[in-house]
C-alpha cells in the first residue's frame, strides 16, 4: 500500500526541511501527521518554495506515482525513528466520497477548494507545459473521484482554470484557442448530462474571448460578446457580459489595429451603463477601457490617429473632473497619446507631445505620484522631436534626456535612462539638417560610453545601431571634418572589437562610412571608398570575417562615390576606373544581386567622368544591354541614359541596336521583359 511513501517522504523531507511547517519535523525525521491529505500538503507547501530541490513538476510527478490507495483524501501515516520498526497501517475501507468530503470540510480542508487553488496556481505559473499539466491533474482527480478515492468532483471553476492556462500560455505544440474550445465543449457535455456545477458561466466565456484576443481574432471575440448579450436579454442573467468582457474585446481590436471598432465597443459600454442603471455595477467603462482604445489608435496607420487620441484623452479628463473616478487618466493614458503624436505627420506634433509631458510633470509636482512621466514617456517625446525635423528639435531632445538623467541622479529610479532613450536622441540628430548635428551625435555617443563605465548606467553601453546612427549623422553633416570623424570612429570600433569588445564593425557600418565619403566634398572620395571595399573583401576572404563581407549596397556606394567625384582629368579618370572595377565585380559575382540602382548610378558615373564621344556611347550601349538582360529598366535608368548620350539620335540608335523598335523612348513603350525585375 505504501510502496511509494519512502521515496515520497525522502524527497519531500529534503525539500521542506526547516522551510515549511516546522511541526511536521521530528529531529531528523520528517513525518506526515495522521489523517492529513497528502496532495493538499504537497501543493500547499510547494508554493512556499523558492529554490528547493523539488518543484511543481516534480511534485506532480510524485503525486501521480502514488497508487490510488495512497492518494485517497485522508489516511493515517507516521514515521518512527527507525524505518525497520515502522508501524504498519491497516488499509482504510473505501468510503462514500460525500462522507469523506464532509469530514474534510469539518476539519477545515475543502478538497474542491484545494483542487481549484492548485489548478489556478498551475495556470498562472507560466511554466513550460503548465497547461497540459493542469489538464492532467484535472483528469487524474476526476478519475480518482469516480473510483471513490477523492472527496470532490471538479466543477466549472476547475475547468475554467485549465481553459485559462491554455488561453494565456501559448505553445508551438497546440493552438490555444482550439484547446479552449475543446475543453469548453467538454463542460457543455457534462452539464447536459445533469451536472449543474458544470454549466459555463461569464468567467468561462471571458476566457474564450481572451483566447481569441491573444490570436488577433477580434471579430470572433465580438461574436462571443454579442452571444453573451443576447443570452442576458433572453433571461440568462449569469451569462451577461461584464466590464472585463468588454475590455477584453476592446483589447482584441487594439491588437488587430482596428481603432474604430474598439471605440464602438467602448461607446456601447457607456450606453449600457447609462440606459440600464441596474447593470452599472457590472458594466462600467474605466481607465483600462479608454487606454485600450488609445492604444488601438496609436498603433493604427489611420490618418488623424493622433488627433483622435488627443480627443479621447481630453474626454477622459472632462469625465474625471465631472466626478467619474473610474476613468481617471493615468501615466499610460498620457504616454500612449504622446506616442501617437510621435508617429503623426502633423507639423505641430512635437509641440503637442511636449505639452503632454509638461502637464504630466506639473501634475506630478502637485503631488500626483501616479502621473510621474517614465522612460517611455520621455522617449515618445524625443521621437516626436526627431520626426518633426524642426530646427533645434534634436538639441531639444538631448536637453530632455539630460533632464531625465538629472532626475535619476536625484533619486527617481523610474527615470533611469536606457539605451532606447539615447538611441532616440542620436537618431533625431542623424535626421537633422543642422550643420553640427553630426558632432553633437558624437558627443552623445562619448557621453554614453562615459556613463556606461560607471555602476549607475551600465545598461546604456552603445550597440551597433547606435554607432551606425552616429556615423550616419556625421555622414550627413556639412561641417568640416565630419566624414573624417566617421572614418575614425570606424577605425576605433575595429580596434576595440579586436581587443575583445562586443560591437563588431559590420557590413552596414562600413557601408555607412563609404556612403559618408560619397556624400563628402573630399576630392579623393572614390579612393577612400574603394580602399574600404578592398579591406572588406580582404578581411572577409582571407581572415574569414563574415560580419564585414561586402554586399550590393557596398559596391553601389563605391560607384556612387566615384560618380560624385570632381577635379581634373586624372582624378576623373581614376574615379571611373574605380567605378568600372566595382561594376565588373558585381557582374562577375554570383553572390551579388544587382539592382536598377546599380545601373542608374553607373550611367551617372559614365556621364560625369567620361568625355562625350564614341567611347562613352559604346560604354552606354554595353551597360544598357546588361540592364535589358537583367530586366532592371526603370525610370531612373532611362533618365540617366537620356542624360548620358551625347545626342537623342545616338540614344535611338543604341536602343534600336539592343532590340527596341518603338517610335518614342519612354517607360510605357519599353518591353515588359526589359523591366520585369525592376524595383
Amino acid at each position: 500500500m505504501f510502496k511509494h511513501l519512502p521515496f515520497f517522504c525522502l524527497v519531500l523531507g529534503q525539500s521542506l526541511r526547516n522551510r515549511c511547517i516546522t511541526s511536521f519535523s521530528v529531529g531528523n525525521q520528517v513525518g506526515i501527521p495522521a489523517r492529513f491529505p497528502i496532495s493538499h500538503f504537497l501543493f500547499y507547501n510547494i508554493r512556499k518554495l523558492k529554490s528547493d530541490v523539488i518543484g511543481t513538476n516534480e511534485a506532480l510527478t510524485i503525486l501521480y506515482q502514488l497508487s490510488p490507495e495512497t492518494d485517497s483524501d485522508v489516511y493515517s501515516v507516521s514515521l518512527s525513528s527507525s524505518q525497520k520498526n515502522r508501524k504498519k497501517n491497516k488499509k482504510k475501507e473505501k468510503q462514500n466520497p460525500q462522507t469523506i468530503k464532509a469530514k474534510s470540510i469539518a476539519k477545515g480542508n475543502d478538497p474542491l477548494v484545494s483542487l481549484n487553488m492548485n489548478l489556478d496556481y498551475l495556470a498562472k505559473s507560466g511554466q513550460k507545459g503548465c497547461a497540459r499539466r493542469a489538464e492532467e491533474l484535472l483528469l487524474k482527480i476526476e478519475k480518482l473521484y469516480a473510483l471513490g478515492y477523492y472527496a470532490a468532483k471538479p466543477d466549472i471553476v476547475s475547468y475554467n482554470s485549465v481553459m485559462y492556462a491554455y488561453a494565456v500560455n501559448e505553445s508551438g505544440e497546440y493552438n490555444s484557442t482550439e484547446e479552449v474550445l475543446r475543453i469548453l465543449k467538454r463542460t457543455k457535455e457534462i452539464s447536459q448530462e445533469g451536472d449543474r456545477n458544470m454549466i459555463p458561466n461569464v468567467v468561462t466565456m471571458n476566457i474564450l474571448i481572451k483566447s481569441f484576443a491573444s490570436t488577433g481574432a477580434a471579430c470572433k471575440a465580438k461574436e462571443i460578446l454579442d452571444d453573451m448579450e443576447k443570452a442576458y436579454q433572453s433571461g440568462s442573467k449569469d451569462m451577461g457580459p461584464n466590464t472585463l468582457t468588454f475590455n477584453t474585446v476592446i483589447h482584441a481590436y487594439a491588437k488587430a489595429k482596428m481603432p474604430l471598432e474598439a471605440e464602438e465597443i467602448l461607446r456601447r459600454m457607456m450606453i449600457i451603463s447609462r440606459e440600464e442603471p441596474e447593470r452599472e455595477d457590472e458594466i462600467k467603462a474605466d481607465t483600462i477601457s479608454f487606454n485600450s482604445v488609445l492604444h488601438a489608435w496609436q498603433t493604427s496607420r489611420i490618418r488623424g490617429a493622433a488627433q483622435r487620441s488627443q480627443q479621447l484623452l481630453d474626454h477622459m479628463i472632462r469625465l474625471y473632473h465631472a466626478g467619474n473616478e473610474d476613468v481617471r487618466p493615468d501615466v499610460y493614458s498620457y504616454t500612449i497619446t504622446a506616442s501617437a503624436w510621435a508617429k503623426s505627420n502633423d507639423p505641430n506634433a512635437s509641440d503637442r507631445a511636449i505639452e503632454l509631458l509638461h502637464k504630466m510633470e506639473n501634475l506630478s509636482a502637485l503631488g500626483d505620484e501616479d502621473m510621474c512621466p517614465n522612460c517611455v514617456t520621455y522617449t515618445a517625446v524625443i521621437n516626436a522631436l526627431a520626426r518633426s525635423r524642426k530646427r533645434g528639435a534634436a538639441v531639444k531632445g538631448f536637453e530632455i534626456l539630460l533632464q531625465m538623467e538629472k532626475q535619476f541622479i536625484d533619486g527617481n529610479e523610474d527615470l533611469k535612462p536606457d539605451l532606447i532613450c539615447y538611441s532616440a536622441v542620436i537618431d533625431a540628430l542623424s535626421k537633422s539638417k543642422e550643420e553640427y548635428a553630426g558632432q553633437k551625435a558624437l558627443d552623445v555617443l562619448n557621453h554614453m560610453i562615459a556613463l556606461s563605465d560607471t555602476n549607475t548606467c551600465e545598461n546604456i553601453r552603445p550597440n551597433a545601431q547606435v554607432y551606425l546612427s552616429v556615423i550616419t549623422a556625421l555622414g550627413r553633416s556639412k561641417a568640416r571634418g565630419s566624414v573624417d570623424a566617421a572614418h575614425q570612429l570606424l577605425q576605433e570600433l575595429e580596434v576595440s572589437y579586436a581587443s575583445g569588445a562586443d560591437v563588431a564593425p559590420n557590413t552596414i557600418i562600413y557601408n555607412a562610412v563609404i556612403d559618408a565619403w560619397a556624400r563628402s566634398s573630399f576630392v579623393f572620395k572614390a579612393d577612400r571608398a574603394y580602399s574600404l571595399l578592398l579591406k572588406m573583401e580582404d578581411d572577409s576572404k582571407n581572415l574569414h570575417l563574415t560580419y564585414c563581407k561586402p554586399d550590393i549596397i557596398t559596391y553601389n556606394s563605391v560607384i556612387l562615390a566615384a560618380a560624385n567625384s570632381f577635379g581634373d582629368s586624372n582624378i576623373k579618370s581614376k574615379a571611373f576606373r574605380i567605378a568600372l572595377t566595382a561594376f565588373k565585380k558585381i557582374q562577375s559575382s554570383p553572390q551579388l544581386q544587382q539592382s536598377s540602382r546599380t545601373y542608374s548610378i553607373f550611367l551617372k558615373a559614365i556621364r560625369k567622368l567620361v568625355s562625350p564621344g564614341f567611347d562613352r556611347d559604346s560604354i552606354v550601349k554595353k551597360t544598357l544591354e546588361y540592364c535589358r538582360r537583367d530586366g532592371l529598366f526603370n525610370q531612373h535608368v532611362l533618365t540617366q541614359a537620356q542624360l548620358t548620350c551625347s545626342k537623342k539620335t545616338v540614344l535611338k540608335k543604341i536602343f534600336k541596336e539592343i532590340g527596341f523598335d518603338g517610335d518614342t523612348i519612354e517607360m510605357k513603350s519599353i518591353p515588359q521583359t526589359w523591366k520585369a525585375k525592376a524595383g
